[in-house]
Parts: structure tokens; sequence; C-alpha cells
């Protein structure tokens, strides 16, 4: 499972080294459909996310407003 991690982990860095934006999207909620439109393999093939790939327009990247951890983030409770 590690070297998935790594793996998958490894993606969005190596695109930014070349100029690429991209974007995390999964887990699929209509992972059946998608299968069948763009030909995988559904009962054969895990679909794990898709990673769109784009030229971005300039290079002045900062990080994104986000929702603060603790509100998305539970430890043994909910």
């Amino acid at each position: 499972m590690h070297e998935q991690a790594d793996t998958f982990g490894s993606i969005l860095p190596a695109a930014r080294a070349r100029s690429l934006g991209t974007a995390w999207l999964g887990p699929l909620r209509l992972e059946r459909e998608a299968a069948q439109v763009l030909g995988i393999p559904y009962g054969k093939v895990m679909q794990v996310a898709f990673v769109p790939l784009t030229y971005t327009v300039g290079t002045d990247f900062k990080p994104a407003r986000r929702v603060p951890m603790e509100e998305v983030t539970h430890w043994d409770r909910w």
C-alpha cells in the first residue's frame, strides 16, 4: 500500500515541476458510468482518481484558502 501512496503522491509535484497544473478528482461517484464512457473495463480495473493536467498561465502559485482542519477532521469522535 505504501508503494501506491508514494506513486500517487508524486504525480502532483512532478506535474508542477513541468509547469503543469493539476487537480485531484475523486472519489468517483459515477465510477461505473465513467468506466463505460472511457472504455475502462469496470470489473477488472479500479479507478482511484482522475488527475487532469493543463498548462498554467504564469507561475504565481499560492496556497489555496482552506477550511480549518479542526472543522473537517475527526479523531475517535464524530
